[in-house]
């Protein structure tokens, strides 16, 4: 385990939830990235070769749903297609996005639905959105040190 990896371990949940949220931040910025000027994106549900329609909009109502810790949007029920989808391999995204996707999703279940979900696995699902892998280090010391900023501020 690398010392940013204990470091993180080492924080107290309240701390580990501030860095949980910027890595998610910033995965969300990489999906806002990969959707832009998408106007929609349909993929073939292949059990009842039905099209589905992807709401290009949930992994950001999952976060803001996280940050007001409950569920302001429909976000569980909106989820449930997709994330079955994704493990049929009837959804695919580049792997960075797949990611991102399940990070927003993880940080759902964890601070809306109350769910135990490992708080590294957060981190290294967001942290996997990096497609410079000398960028990952960096990335997390820089949510590590936003824990000494004060506490998180709902927006």
């Amino acid at each position: 385990m690398t010392p940013l990896a204990q470091e993180f371990l080492a924080l107290t949940p309240e701390k580990r939830r501030v860095v949980h949220f910027a890595l998610c931040q910033r995965a969300l910025e990489k999906w806002t990235a990969y959707i832009a000027g998408r106007k929609e994106m349909t993929y073939t549900e292949t059990v009842c070769g039905t099209t589905q329609q992807l709401d290009l909009s949930l992994p950001g109502d999952a976060l803001a749903s996280a940050k007001q810790g409950r569920d302001v949007a429909g976000v569980a029920s909106r989820y449930g297609e997709p994330i079955v989808a994704m493990q049929d391999a009837d959804l695919e995204f580049p792997e960075p996005i797949q990611f991102a996707y399940y990070a927003l999703y993880n940080l759902f279940r964890k601070y809306v639905a109350g769910k135990v979900i490992d708080d590294w696995l957060i981190v290294n699902q967001a942290l996997s959105t990096e497609p410079d892998l000398n960028q990952v280090a960096h990335v997390l010391r820089s949510a590590i040190r936003k824990t000494e900023e004060g506490p998180m501020r709902s927006k």
